[in-house]
């Protein structure tokens, strides 16, 4: 009986064999995954169905390839797909126990089976498995078979394909593993969670030593190399980004692509996805997080996103502290800005005639309100006010809320909420704590809103999808900057300047300066409670928002400065290394001077506080300063005052 089943199958494949050679075969499209580029075009990551990533043969250790044809298909490089050896030893297993219970499959056949078929141990499946085996074996050479298996077989955590294995398993690239930890994966797919080396690491080695030993008897390896594999130490451990340097800019990426065009077309068709991101800059991005939240609650979580500010491109975009556990894309997500808001208001200052050396005093100061409630501004600290006046620029370097509150009263409220919203924002209610971040906005937004300062006063949509084509090389949907002017170059570059007074000392993000090393402006924020840490911020080609909160929006007890800041400055650090250092430009109507903190006016060098500031011409303080001055007389001969107290400057004059 037995044999008459083996003769009948035999006959079976034998009919399929030799259609296979004589009659035109069946199209086999062999799904092939889209694959995601950045912006100079280096692979970021496959698109699959399964948690995937996909490589070239020559990316794949060769230890890893002997082993797998070792123990899985010691003849595959002689057969034609399948080893009729190995099918008769299967097939008297599977009748004699009345079902399948036996593989015997070539690396061609699995290949067939992942790529084709269920796995559902059937009869009529099999058969169907060696047909498609021979169809591919005519289609595809060895190799490229091969290169389809290491991608598409399972080993069990999640991962299909041998990169993942191997970045989940080891944290390192394919083509990276030793000869003793590509045994334990090619022991794997047999039993991906028996062999499982994190649940069963016994049986993994047990596995381990049989592949080892296959590999001698096939002459791949040498007995010393045995006994050297099997004593190596194994250190599994889970890369950090085990699928993708960018998780969530590969997930929005996908998920868009998804909708538009269907799983089917994204996971088998082969698209080319060119988008905006800069791997190195991602890593830069990755590595600032990383560190910066290493010492914080484990709930803690954090977003990041940059773009280019010249055309708005997202160049580097963190969602979350860890992808895994959660997927929600927190770039995206709206909160208090806290007092990162305040430089927009001020830019409709300047808009309106302000200058950087207007002067507004700090001190308690009620607003009522349209619905007769009283509303009474104060600053962070021990002090509630400070009780001095504050020119505009020193006010937004130590971001006091009492002067950006007063000076949106100036202004209206009514003005200011249009205004902003300019900038990118949505739906921006127009009251006074408004420029302390009342209105909840996006970190991509905010980076948005901060990149129409360092472009000279040009707004740039964000975006991540430049273009998209077809495996035959048509070009589905391309995608370029939308631009629109927001405020004038000049408006631009005297906020720029204005903010570039954080970084500098007695500003709120002074500790940051020396690690950017560069010039750059930015801003903190810190909402009411403590809820919300920021730290938003740019370069000439770079802006940066950074937030670090919970979810569930409860307090965190950190400031921006302490919590985002260093974050923040180590990506701007890292990720401008390629670009040259530049200035922001600055428009022919705009003059420099050096101007006292304390009066406003033009600084002496006896001027003990004193600030870079920018001015349109012709509106720039007229007066030197009058109360930092060497040797001075009255007018009219008397003795020398005390500068310190002389209530008006135009009694005194210089002496040569």
């Amino acid at each position: 009986m037995f044999r008459k089943l083996i003769i009948t199958l035999l006959l079976i494949i034998s009919l399929l064999s030799n259609a296979a050679f004589t009659i035109s075969l069946p199209h086999i499209a062999i799904p092939e995954a889209s694959v995601v580029f950045d912006v100079n075009g280096r692979t970021v990551q496959g698109l699959a169905e399964q948690n995937q990533v996909n490589v070239y043969l020559e990316e794949i250790s060769p230890y890893f390839l002997n082993a797998v044809i070792a123990i899985e298909d010691k003849r595959f490089y002689k057969h034609h797909g399948i080893d009729i050896n190995g099918l008769i030893r299967a097939v008297f297993i599977d009748l004699k126990a009345r079902k399948i219970v036996a593989g015997g499959s070539t690396i061609t056949q699995q290949t067939a089976k992942n790529l084709f078929l269920s796995n559902e141990r059937t009869w009529i499946r099999k058969l169907k498995e060696l047909y498609y085996a021979i169809l591919l074996e005519n289609k595809y050479s060895k190799d490229e078979i091969l290169t389809l298996y290491c991608n598409s077989i399972y080993f069990g955590q999640g991962a299909y394909g041998v990169e993942l294995a191997s970045r989940i398993y080891f944290g390192k690239k394919a083509k990276d593993l030793s000869l003793a930890q590509a045994a334990i994966l090619a022991g794997l797919p047999q039993s991906p969670n028996y062999y499982d080396p994190y649940i069963n690491p016994d049986e993994a080695k047990k596995r381990q030593t049989l592949v080892l030993q296959r590999m001698l008897e096939e002459g791949m390896i040498s007995a010393l190399e045995k006994t050297a594999a099997l004593q190596e130490p194994l250190h599994y451990q889970r890369a950090q980004f085990a699928d993708s340097e960018a998780p969530y800019f590969v997930a929005m990426v996908r998920d868009y692509l998804r909708d538009k065009y269907g799983d089917s077309v994204v996971y088998r068709g082969g698209l080319k996805i060119y988008t905006t991101l800069d791997i190195d800059m991602q890593k830069a991005a990755n590595n600032a997080y990383l560190e910066g939240m290493k010492v914080q609650n484990k709930d803690l979580q954090v977003a990041l996103a940059a773009l280019d500010v010249t055309n708005g491109q997202i160049r580097a975009l963190v969602g979350g502290r860890d992808f895994i556990t959660s997927n929600y894309n927190r770039a995206y997500s709206y909160r208090q800005p806290g007092s990162t808001f305040k430089p927009f208001v001020y830019s409709l200052a300047i808009d309106q005639g302000y200058t950087p050396a207007n002067m507004i005093m700090c001190e308690e100061k009620e607003f009522e309100l349209i619905t007769g409630d009283i509303y009474k501004p104060t600053d962070y600290g021990t002090e509630p006010y400070h009780w001095k006046d504050f020119t505009l620029k020193e006010a937004i370097m130590i971001s006091d809320n009492v002067v950006a509150v007063t000076l949106t009263d100036q202004l209206g409220v009514d003005k200011a909420a249009p205004y902003a919203e300019k900038f990118g924002f949505k739906n921006i209610k127009p009251i006074l704590s408004l420029p302390l971040g009342s209105n909840e906005v996006r970190p991509i937004d905010l980076a948005a809103g901060y990149s129409v300062f360092a472009n000279q006063g040009v707004y740039n949509a964000p975006y991540y999808l430049i273009k998209v084509v077809d495996k035959d090389g048509k070009v589905l949907e391309e995608n370029r900057s939308q631009t629109k002017r927001i405020v004038s170059p000049e408006n631009a570059y005297i906020i720029s300047n204005m903010l570039t007074g954080v970084l500098e000392p007695g500003g709120t993000g002074s500790n940051l300066k020396q690690k950017v090393g560069r010039v750059a402006t930015g801003k903190t924020g810190t909402t009411e409670n403590k809820n919300d840490a920021w730290f938003v911020g740019y370069t000439p080609q770079l802006c940066c928002a950074v937030w670090v909160g919970y979810d569930q929006g409860k307090a965190a007890n950190l400031f921006g400065g302490a919590a985002a800041g260093p974050i923040w400055a180590s990506f701007i650090h890292d990720a401008s290394a390629k670009l040259p250092e530049q200035d922001f430009n600055k428009p022919a109507q705009v003059e420099l001077l050096n101007v006292c903190l304390d009066t406003g006016l033009i600084a002496t060098e006896y001027c003990p506080r004193q600030s870079n500031m920018a001015f349109m011409k012709d509106n720039e303080p007229q007066d030197i300063c009058y109360l930092h001055q060497p040797n001075m007389e009255w007018a009219n001969g008397d003795p020398l005052f005390d500068r310190n107290v002389l209530p008006n400057r135009s009694w005194w004059r210089l002496w040569d």
